[in-house]
Parts: C-alpha cells; structure tokens; sequence
C-alpha cells in the first residue's frame, strides 16, 4: 500500500477515533485489492479506568473505507 494512500486512511481513522491517535496500524493484503489495516489503542472510562480498543479498517487499494469495527 502507498504510503500516502495509508496516511489518508489513518486520517480519517483518528478523527473518529481519537484513542488510537499516534499509533501505526498493521497492514495486512486481503484479496481482490483490499487491505485490513488493525488499529489498537486505549480510552478511558467516566471513572477514568482504561478500556483497550482495537479498531479494524477494510480499506482498497485506492484509500477507500469500505468498513470500520470496533471492538472494547
């Protein structure tokens, strides 16, 4: 993946979701030209406990989001 196709990407995903701001995904190649791009991160309960996240991004080849989850 290019890089400045991958920075788009990850753009968007820390407007979304600020606790994975400053982290680097892992990038794994899915077929027919799609990637899965794991972002892992913390946020911080009301009672300021942390909860891990982990967000995963199916993207194509040209920046595309065609899907986010999320998991706690």
């Amino acid at each position: 993946m290019d890089k400045s196709i991958l920075n788009k990407i990850c753009a968007q995903v820390y407007s979304r979701h600020p606790e994975v701001r400053n982290t680097q995904p892992k990038v794994t190649e899915q077929d027919a030209g799609k990637y899965l791009l794991i972002f892992t991160g913390t946020a911080f309960g009301v009672n300021g406990k942390p909860i891990p996240r982990t967000i995963r991004v199916v993207a194509d080849e040209t920046g595309k989001i065609i899907k986010i989850s999320s998991s706690r």
